[in-house]
């Protein structure tokens, strides 16, 4: 996993020995302005305001310990499409307001009610950030700056439902460029490209309605 480059700021003061009253007030005076600009420079990047995905194009890269796992796209309308490759067998889930698709390598696709969609083993909002998503993060711990795929970005550590993870936030955009978190061993890795993006919904899908519980 790779560790982002944490800003610090180090404050050196030397003071001579036997120096003037004055000079010795001076450079406090000196340092305290210069810890206040620096405070005031540290508080506006550790203000925790991403901006949410709602609403917004992008596709995703899905990574496991480093590996491609996955790819993800959302559009404008609130589509996602889900995409892996597991023992050489594509699989592609489409995910619309009322139903969901899966499809087959070879195109044949299967059309479910949405909601049934807890049985498709991909669920869209856990790769989308909403505000109340957002919201949710208890004390988010700021880590500073580091470099990430757009450019430069501040750092984050949030935890919700006992996991945490590690957002990488666009200083420019304030968009979430790179999401990272390990679970049993594993990291995981998300990284987001912000561009327009077209799904296609599957126009002759074979219809399966599966019993409620």
């Amino acid at each position: 996993m790779t560790r982002p480059v944490l800003i610090g700021v180090v404050v050196a003061a030397v003071l001579v020995a036997g120096g003037a009253a004055y000079m010795l007030t001076r450079d406090e005076d000196s340092d305290n302005q210069q810890q206040s600009s620096q405070d005031s420079t540290n508080s506006g990047s550790s203000a925790f305001s991403p901006a949410s995905t709602e609403g917004l194009e992008f596709a995703a890269t899905i990574s496991v310990d480093g590996s491609e796992t996955a790819t993800l796209e959302h559009d404008d309308q609130n589509n996602s499409r889900y995409v892996t490759t597991i023992g050489g067998q594509q699989t592609e889930i489409i995910y619309t307001s009322d139903a969901y698709y899966t499809c087959q390598s070879g195109g044949n696709c299967i059309k479910f009610p949405i909601s049934q969609s807890s049985n498709s083993g991909f669920n869209p909002s856990d790769y989308t950030y909403d505000q109340n998503k957002l919201s949710s993060y208890a004390s988010p711990a700021y880590k500073g700056q580091g470099s990430c795929e757009s450019g430069t970005c501040d750092v984050w550590e949030v935890s919700a439902g006992g996991v945490t993870s590690t957002l990488y936030v666009d200083t420019n955009t304030k968009r979430i460029t790179k999401v990272q978190g390990t679970v049993n061993g594993k990291t995981s890795t998300i990284v987001y490209d912000y561009k327009d993006v077209t799904i296609t919904v599957p126009a002759n899908a074979q219809t399966i309605t599966t019993p409620t519980p």
